[in-house]
């Protein structure tokens, strides 16, 4: 799991160091930088996975540089625990502003013992899993040559961080969005789940015997729900259908046919019950269109998932019901004064008003501009 992400002259996010635990809530009001943690979380992702280059658009852009800051490099750090070794990755990308050009000028991976990979000034050097000096080679300075190395037997722990990183999952719903069909299978869901079908059909093949406890809580959460089917509709298509209930008098609903609340909640628990074990998910207000008495059981089986099938999850949130079940003990409020940089402050950890913040709840405290 993340213990602390860093970063550096992204946005309004300037020497902004965050700490993790395996559930956190991050909130605070709009502009404050929440998404902007999780743009930064997809984006190394994405160069990890080999998909993108840092030249891309809609990767670390010259626009997403620090508005009132002249310095032209980026930094980001990542520190991470990974069955029990201790994990720092560090990137830093410098931007030409005229040319609207960026390149690689850093990419490390190392642990507490020392280096496993350096990229520097073109030139990459490998460490093998025992700290020694392993091959050199070139690297391209637009992407992650990180993401370009070879697993074999003396990488070992490189191999697990780059993996562990390719499978960290961003998302933010949008259930108008979501089809029914799936040509094929897909083992990464889309930053907007658009692609949910080719996932579960992916999941289902690998993880076939987690079936009937999702949809046994399912079955709870969206009331009559029986069974889920992807049913043949062509050469390689299926079609997602939702049967609702008793064996001899069901109805069958395709998959768009459903209200954006129960595609939303199917993709929830989804997330939450058939992921690969040990993967880290960072959700953009996820309960958007969920109603409010279908808030709560999905946080508790989030809550009970993270540390055993989910490694952890990261959750931005304006709702009121999840301010209100997380805040507390997990909350991690995001602050600017004015146009400022992005501050931090553990709601676990505050001192406020005893007797006020006793008669309020969180969510109204916030509603009324006292949570600070």
């Amino acid at each position: 799991m993340f213990k602390r992400i860093y970063i550096d002259n992204y946005k309004s996010l300037v020497n902004f160091d965050l700490r993790l635990q395996d559930l956190t809530l991050l909130l605070g009001q709009n502009g404050a930088g929440k998404t902007a943690v999780l743009d930064v979380v997809y984006a190394l992702r994405r160069l990890l996975e080999g998909t993108a280059r840092v030249t891309d658009r809609d990767v670390f852009p010259p626009s997403s540089l620090t508005r009132w800051q002249e310095r032209n490099v980026q930094c980001f750090r990542l520190e991470a625990e990974l069955e029990g070794d201790a994990f720092e990755y560090r990137l830093d990308v410098e931007h030409d502003r005229r040319g609207r050009r960026a390149r690689i000028v850093l990419e490390r991976l190392s642990t507490s013992e020392g280096l496993l990979f350096n990229f520097a000034a073109g030139d990459v050097q490998l460490y093998r899993d025992d700290h020694s000096e392993g091959p050199t080679f070139k690297g391209d300075w637009r992407e992650s040559a990180l993401a370009r190395v070879v697993p074999v037997e003396h990488n070992i722990a490189l191999t697990r961080f780059v993996e562990f990183m390719r499978g960290v999952l961003v998302c933010r719903l949008n259930p108008p969005a979501l089809a029914s069909e799936a040509v094929g299978e897909d083992p990464i869901l889309a930053r907007d789940a658009r692609n949910f079908v080719d996932w579960y059909r992916h999941l289902l093949q690998e993880r076939p015997h987690l079936y009937q406890e999702y949809v046994g809580v399912l079955s709870r959460a969206l009331g009559g729900l029986r069974n889920l089917a992807l049913e043949k509709a062509g050469v390689d298509t299926r079609v997602l259908s939702a049967v609702f209930g008793e064996a001899d008098e069901g109805h069958v609903y395709r998959f768009h046919e459903l209200s954006d609340g129960q595609r939303a909640l199917i993709v929830l628990y989804a997330i939450t019950l058939l992921t690969v074990e040990g993967t880290a998910l960072f959700i953009d207000e996820p309960v958007n269109y969920v109603g409010l008495r279908e808030v709560q059981p999905w946080l508790m089986a989030l809550a009970d998932s993270c540390g055993h099938q989910v490694a952890q999850a990261v959750l931005c949130s304006h709702h009121p019901e999840v301010i209100d079940y997380l805040g507390g003990d997990r909350g991690i409020l995001l602050w600017r004064d004015g146009d400022g940089p992005t501050r931090t402050e553990s709601l676990a950890e505050r001192q406020g008003d005893s007797e006020r913040d006793a008669a309020l709840r969180l969510s109204q405290l916030m509603a009324r501009g006292w949570e600070r």
